[in-house]
């Protein structure tokens, strides 16, 4: 039975935040990319079946306000970790996708004693040792478009989603959108140089998620994050690329739900 949704705005720390929530299970925290809060997805209501989801667009990102200090991601990372202590969240899993990703890893570097659980899918935030994490800035909003996907014959909906002329008002939601991941993602370029040193303090089960191959975030990152995190294991998908929920969601979902869902993950 596919969850219903709500939609508010939580005031907290200067920012009034858009937030997407559903389901009435174990808290889940799901951070999005650099792109923007999707919106209530399928994935989204699959997990809203197991546990309550809390969806936030990021500050500075769709409907959320941007005040002045929330200038990088360690700076959204404190945001954030305040936000769940006023929403009463004593305990709670994560996940993140891409740069969500980023701004979950440095939230269980930061906080380690808070998480159950934490999903990276796909995250930016390590360099790669060879390869180099793909410029999003830039470029087109097609030429991103190619790099999201291995095929888009595999997309649901593909051409009404993402190959369709956006609206003006969609357009500014956009711009607004890589403006603040560029404020935040841009020097040095899309990690930290620190961020492997403190992934070491995480004790949470981590699920290290990827597309085989990912044209955005090779997957020399996913190797990273299972080397520097402690209590990891990683799932590689074949043929997809770097957004593994909507290219390949079935296979996304048997890989998280049940790792999200066992008490003692193996």
């Amino acid at each position: 039975m596919t969850q219903s949704h709500t939609e508010e705005v939580l005031s907290y720390a200067g920012v009034d935040l858009q937030m997407l929530k559903a389901g009435n299970g174990p808290p889940l925290l799901v951070l999005h990319g650099a792109g923007g809060n999707p919106g209530f997805t399928p994935y989204h209501h699959a997990l809203a079946e197991r546990f309550t989801v809390y969806a936030p667009s990021h500050p500075g990102f769709d409907g959320s306000s941007r005040p002045p200090w929330i200038d990088s991601i360690v700076a959204v990372s404190h945001f954030y970790l305040g936000l769940v202590d006023e929403m009463g969240l004593d305990r709670f899993s994560l996940m993140g996708f891409s740069m969500g990703g980023w701004i979950a890893a440095e939230m269980a570097a930061m906080a380690p004693a808070r998480l159950d659980r934490l999903v990276l899918v796909a995250a930016v935030g390590v360099k790669p040792g060879n390869g180099r994490i793909a410029e999003l800035f830039n470029v087109s909003r097609d030429d991103v478009s190619k790099l999201r996907f291995f095929d888009t014959a595999q997309v649901p909906n593909y051409d009404e989603t993402y190959g369709r002329e956006m609206t003006r008002a969609e357009a500014d939601v956009e711009r607004r959108n890589r403006e603040t991941a560029a404020r935040w993602c841009w020097q040095p370029y899309m990690h930290n140089p620190n961020l492997p040193h403190y992934l070491t303090k995480v004790r949470a089960p981590t699920l290290v998620v990827w597309g085989r191959e990912d044209a955005i975030a090779p997957v020399e990152c996913a190797e990273a994050y299972g080397q520097a995190i402690p209590n990891s294991r990683l799932r590689v998908i074949d043929r997809c690329g770097h957004i593994p929920q909507v290219e390949k969601p079935r296979e996304f979902l048997d890989a998280v739900i049940p790792f999200l869902s066992d008490p003692q993950p193996a």
